[in-house]
């Protein structure tokens, strides 16, 4: 059911003198179509302008898109802790699926529990090593808590226990964390949104990476050049998922839905697989809050289902609201809704 009018204030990081992300503006702009009020509040690295700039937009609920504070993604999570302090209502995960998914071992962990297939791995943290199943090179050594592929690349891909070692302390002198260790998986890798409340979330369609003119020669690793870097003829790009069977499909989606509810995922998240050529699915990781611009994966994959981008903001705010019990019109037809019956689509 759609929502009335609300007064809300799009969180959004922007350090002094940088330009806009995109994103915000097209959030910005979807939720002003759907007749929404909206402030803009940035944040950079003062905890207390956060909360006096959203108690000064009296706002009824806050759009959070702050995946960073003070250039530090790790501390996306204090966000949400701040506005749960704060009592304040926000869109996206709170702090409990914020820190289960941010660490890469505890949600490896968890998703084992509930029997999620994750590709077996190890971990290490100051002198300690501990390995979950039997690992085999060639490995893939990430940062335990970072974000965004940070301290991901080809040259995390390691071939044996010198390369290994040598990783390990590079990303605990260079990143100050921990490191994990996991057997790299080579095949497809594929995108499932999720958009909804953690009891009943909606599965979008499936979104893959077509890595496009990679050299065999060069392991396939999504970094930040892959996801970020201006798209080129022959470089890799999104595209949609389309040659998957109906089994497959099922058991990727069955997963992804496990993953969302075991850590605390709620309005939208994207979950991340490796198929390797055995045709098992493996999770690589859980994103809450994705990127939320046109042409990143999760419109991509709403665009695909037939909702427009403003649909999509139109169904995050709308699983938001219900967890808050804020007040829906049934009577009245969102604006996004008319348009797209006007529209015939």
């Amino acid at each position: 059911m759609p929502l009335q009018p609300l007064k809300l204030a799009v969180l959004h990081y922007r350090p002094k003198g940088e330009e806009l992300d995109p994103a915000v503006t097209e959030v910005v702009e979807a939720c002003q179509e759907l007749g929404h009020q909206v402030t803009k509040v940035p944040v950079d690295d003062r905890v207390q302008e956060i909360l006096r700039d959203v108690q000064k937009s009296k706002c009824d609920l806050v759009f959070n898109l702050c995946e960073t504070f003070a250039e530090d993604y790790r501390m996306e999570v204090n966000i949400a802790a701040l506005m749960e302090l704060a009592r304040l209502k926000f869109t996206g995960s709170g702090t409990a699926g914020l820190l289960l998914a941010q660490d890469k071992v505890l949600t490896k962990q968890i998703l084992e529990f509930h029997e999620v297939r994750t590709a077996n791995f190890a971990t290490f943290e100051n002198d300690t090593f501990e390995t979950k199943g039997t690992l085999r090179f060639p490995l893939i050594v990430k940062p335990a808590r970072s974000d965004a592929s940070i301290g991901i690349g080809r040259h995390s891909v390691v071939q044996n226990w010198q390369e290994l070692t040598e990783r390990v302390r590079e990303i605990r002198d260079e990143l100050q964390d921990e490191a994990l260790a996991e057997e790299f998986i080579e095949g497809r890798e594929v995108y499932v949104g999720l958009v909804g409340p953690s009891v009943a979330p909606e599965i979008l369609p499936i979104v893959e990476m077509d890595f496009g003119n990679w050299s065999s020669a060069e392991p396939r690793v999504s970094d930040r050049e892959v996801k970020f870097a201006p798209e080129k003829e022959g470089s890799p790009r999104l595209v949609m998922a389309r040659d998957l069977s109906d089994e497959l499909r099922a058991r990727i989606e069955r997963a992804a839905r496990l993953a969302y509810r075991a850590l605390k995922l709620r309005d939208y998240a994207r979950i991340d697989f490796r198929i390797a050529r055995t045709g098992e699915a493996y999770i690589l990781e859980a994103n809450p809050n994705p990127y939320l611009e046109k042409k990143g994966e999760l419109a991509m994959a709403a665009a695909d289902r037939g909702w427009s981008y403003t649909q999509l903001v139109e169904r995050i705010l709308e699983s938001a609201a219900q967890r808050y019990h804020l007040q829906v019109t049934p009577a009245r037809r969102s604006r996004a809704a008319q348009a797209q019956s006007q529209t015939g689509t």
